[in-house]
């Protein structure tokens, strides 16, 4: 993934050395998120940092359909099993579904009725990079349900926002787009019985809109990434809370990876995802140093 202008790089280098702990400790503290705005609107995130003077890797994840950053953050497995590996973890808000709702929903759909959030997580990223001592171009996102629905989104429409994507049980909706921009790395986790976010997808509000295909999606990728015929022996198994039923594209453009992780459950994030997750990203030669 390119790097950052080296200016920007700088400069956010700076900033970060000036800042006091407990300003980036404050948006750790559920009732103390940060908070930022711009042309896009309005947005606030929570931030936990690892042991370690850094520059961290970070794991931006987005919470599911209702859900709440604060509850991301106090989830004490998801956010110990990523802090112990060395990655800051930062969890975005998601905009109230109506008025006076304490959750929030992602505007994966791209209305223009609804604040943009591929531009709101681009805000994030260097927002965070600023406050905290962390590594712009090492930051991979991932999220569940809704949230790997927005993943999806980012890493269609604006690629090179984050390093690389881990979406869990979220998919792109229907219409899909023609196409996706790329190169992208990405790793897609799911459910083989999952009833809410089917493979397939699904039609839901009554009928009004219709989730996207998991395969059709992938297509997408594969397009964006340049890889050719399906490789019959890229296929693997892994996991030992989980067993993970592992299918790779190995022959893609150079800076693109693809890698789709089935295992036997519904809709959840399955225990181990996270090892998974950073493995795959680790092996492509990024992560801690």
């Amino acid at each position: 993934m390119p790097a950052l202008p080296r200016f920007a790089a700088l400069a956010a280098l700076i900033a970060a050395a000036a800042l006091s702990p407990s300003i980036a400790a404050a948006c750790a503290a559920p009732d103390m998120p940060c908070a930022i705005a711009g042309d896009w609107g309005e947005g606030r995130y929570h931030l936990a940092l690892p042991e370690g003077d850094g520059p961290h890797p970070a794991v931006v994840f987005l919470h599911g359909w209702g859900g709440r950053a604060d509850r991301t953050m106090a989830n004490d497995g998801l956010r110990e099993a990523l802090l112990e590996r060395g990655y800051a973890v930062i969890a975005p808000q998601g905009m109230p579904r109506r008025e006076g709702d304490k959750g929030g929903g992602w505007n994966s759909r791209a209305s223009t009725r609804r604040r943009d959030d591929v531009a709101f997580l681009a805000a994030v990223a260097e927002d965070a990079a600023v406050r905290a001592p962390l590594d712009r171009g090492r930051m991979v996102a991932s999220g569940f349900s809704g949230g790997g629905m927005m993943v999806w989104r980012v890493a269609c429409d604006a690629p090179r926002t984050f390093d690389a994507y881990a979406p869990i049980a979220g998919l792109l909706w229907r219409p899909l787009p023609q196409a996706c921009d790329g190169p992208v790395r990405m790793l897609h986790i799911h459910g083989w019985t999952d009833p809410v976010v089917p493979l397939e997808g699904r039609s839901v509000a009554g009928g009004r809109i219709t989730q996207g295909d998991v395969f059709r999606g992938l297509d997408l990728m594969r397009a964006a990434n340049g890889c050719g015929r399906d490789d019959p022996d890229a296929y693997a198994r892994a996991g030992a809370e989980t067993v993970f039923w592992l299918r790779r594209w190995t022959d893609c453009r150079p800076g693109s990876a693809l890698e789709f992780a089935l295992f036997h459950g519904g809709h959840l994030v399955p225990a181990g995802w996270s090892g998974l997750a950073l493995d795959w990203y680790e092996a492509l030669g990024d992560g801690p140093s």
